[in-house]
């Protein structure tokens, strides 16, 4: 029935009646939806809440630490077993493309959850490995798409900056931006300049910055590789180096010793081709508007033979005519 037809039904009858109808409807009522829809509040707040005195709020559902643990630790299971991406009799097929849901769901509870100062040794576990199983989705497929954080709607950097944040407060500086370093280095050993750039602005300090370096220079001395590359072991030790080396030139560049940066660079960037370290220093110097190190480090360049591209010479070119960078 419409709401006009109920009211002038009920219109009829005496107060007796309607006190038993109610009560009647009350117990016809599922948990659920009283639940849900206020019921036992309306009631209690009579007539303000019949008159629009009383707003109705909807009741904040209280997370439970152990519940939501057990839930990313199946998830991250399930989803490192492709129980998401492949036929399994694990999850039903309508469930698979919901993962994206689920991610987002336990995203958000882990990063309230960890408010508690009580909760986060566990919150910043799961936060980080629900991360790292996304970045891994990255490279092989656990879900049906190859750019998971898009699909879930949260961006990378923002994912991995709430993540450190939630690190940061675990441990010793010394812990957290290691542990913050190998999240930005592994599974794969490409720089990505955008968590570099969240990175660096994590580690508020000049002290904070300078442990940076010094663990960056410990794990460039390493040379474990992992299982998954031993079958490119050079081509992977010189990826981490290149990706460490180029995270303490941006590193010293903040920090303003912009000549360490340069030195240090210059020592251990490693590439066959010697063009490809001069287009990489010149990038950076780009990226931070030092004209005069890019022109300096550019006719360096040319006065070891080393043949820049295309691009390069035309950049030099436009700073020699105009005195500034080129808008890109």
């Amino acid at each position: 029935m419409k709401i006009q037809q109920v009211r002038t039904i009920v219109a009829g009858h005496s107060d007796d009646t309607l006190r038993q109808l109610i009560s009647e409807m009350y117990k016809r009522l599922p948990k659920k939806i009283i639940e849900e829809k206020q019921i036992d509040f309306l009631i209690e707040n009579l007539p303000d809440s019949l008159s629009g005195k009383t707003r109705l709020t909807k009741q904040k559902e209280i997370l439970d630490i152990d519940e939501v643990c057990w839930e990313t630790e199946e998830f991250i299971k399930n989803a490192r077993d492709q129980n998401y991406f492949a036929p399994n009799q694990i999850i039903h097929k309508r469930e698979r493309p919901k993962w994206r849901f689920v991610v987002k769901r336990l995203y958000k509870s882990l990063i309230e959850l960890s408010q508690n100062p009580e909760d986060l040794p566990e919150t910043s576990r799961f936060l980080t490995e629900l991360y790292k199983v996304m970045c891994e989705a990255c490279r092989v497929y656990l879900f049906n798409t190859q750019d998971p954080f898009a699909s879930v709607g949260i961006d990378q950097a923002e994912f991995y900056m709430n993540v450190m944040a939630v690190m940061a407060q675990t441990g010793s500086p010394e812990k957290w931006i290691k542990e913050s370093l190998l999240l930005t280095l592994e599974p794969t050993v490409t720089l990505d300049h955008s968590l570099m750039v969240v990175l660096i602005e994590m580690l508020k300090s000049a002290p904070l910055k300078e442990i940076a370096i010094g663990l960056c220079e410990q794990m460039r001395k390493l040379k474990i590789t992992p299982v998954m590359h031993r079958q490119d072991q050079k081509y992977y030790l010189r990826g981490r180096n290149n990706a460490l080396t180029e995270l303490i030139f941006m590193l010293n560049m903040v920090l303003g010793e912009k000549e360490t940066a340069i030195a240090d660079y210059k020592s251990n960037y490693k590439d066959i081709d010697n063009e490809i370290g001069l287009y990489v220093l010149l990038r950076q110097l780009f990226n931070y508007r030092e004209k005069e190190l890019w022109l300096r480090e550019y006719e360096l360049g040319l006065q070891q033979n080393v043949q820049p591209r295309k691009a390069l010479g035309e950049t030099y070119k436009y700073i020699k005519e105009t005195g500034n960078f080129p808008q890109y």
